[in-house]
């Protein structure tokens, strides 16, 4: 009804003295009508969600072997049924939701199973495959492990700005003086101290660290082993998982430490 014609309505139901009654008779009608549609409009919103839900987020990830970018990649969500691969740098975005499961698959390498939480960035490090681990060993990598992660750590130079929490209280002092004023908080800092994306920052950190000491440990045990084992194959990488020594001892040991280490190992009795 157009608003002239509604005004006039109105007008000719209030001389009548009927508008009390039409416009109770209208406020049932239009109330009958939402209480008919409240079901329709529930259903749209639950749908809606469902389908927000089921679709997740694209996350963002970085596939590694020995602190070298792995391209090729495949990476199947066993959850949702789809996949993608890394690309030229080794990187890779998939969506997928918080429990999701995803599996990276790639030949002479060992798949790798990782289940999706809530974090801003993967990273995976794959494995050679047991009998591709001599290769491993006798072609060495042109880049030294000190170098591969001083680049990573250029290359991925924004988290330790986002991971940064020191210095986030300092004292305000007087120029020119040592008289304090009080002290001093850093909203920045701060933040990357209690949020989330400092606190995954930080994580990245730690695994760029980890893939750092594990290519030193590598470079320097795995081919002595060879040497003194005269092993070979699959026995030579059992020998050198099941015998693998820390960091902090290949960082001090000269290679009589570690002959003298592996010869000890040689040494004892075997699991039955």
């Amino acid at each position: 009804m157009a608003p002239l014609h509604l005004c006039v309505k109105i007008f000719n139901l209030i001389i009548s003295g009927q508008f009390t009654l039409y416009t109770t008779i209208s406020s049932f009608i239009c109330n009958l009508k939402i209480q008919m549609l409240k079901p329709l409009l529930l259903s749209l919103l639950l749908l809606q969600a469902f389908l927000g839900g089921a679709q997740g987020r694209e996350f963002t990830g970085l596939i590694t072997s020995n602190n070298e970018r792995q391209s090729s990649v495949i990476i199947k969500n066993i959850s949702t049924r789809t996949q993608t691969k890394s690309n030229d740098r080794g990187e890779f975005f998939i969506k997928a939701r918080p429990g999701d499961t995803l599996i990276t698959i790639k030949t002479d390498y060992i798949p790798d199973t990782l289940l999706i939480a809530d974090q801003q960035y993967i990273i995976v490090q794959l494995h050679k495959s047991p009998t591709m681990l001599k290769e491993v060993v006798v072609n060495a990598t042109p880049l030294s492990p000190e170098s591969i992660y001083a680049a990573n750590k250029k290359e991925y130079k924004l988290i330790y700005f986002f991971g940064d929490k020191s210095h986030v209280i300092t004292p305000l002092m007087i120029p020119g003086t040592s008289m304090g004023l009080g002290i001093g908080v850093n909203i920045d800092k701060l933040n990357n101290a209690l949020g989330k994306r400092g606190h995954d920052a930080r994580q990245l950190q730690r695994n760029l660290t980890t893939d750092y000491k594990n290519s030193v440990i590598d470079k320097r045990f795995n081919p002595i082993a060879a040497r003194i084992t005269g092993y070979q194959g699959k026995r030579l990488s059992d020998f050198i998982m099941d015998n693998r020594p820390s960091y902090d001892f290949i960082a001090n040991a000269t290679d009589y430490d570690i002959t003298q280490y592996i010869k000890r190992k040689l040494s004892m009795p075997k699991k039955s």
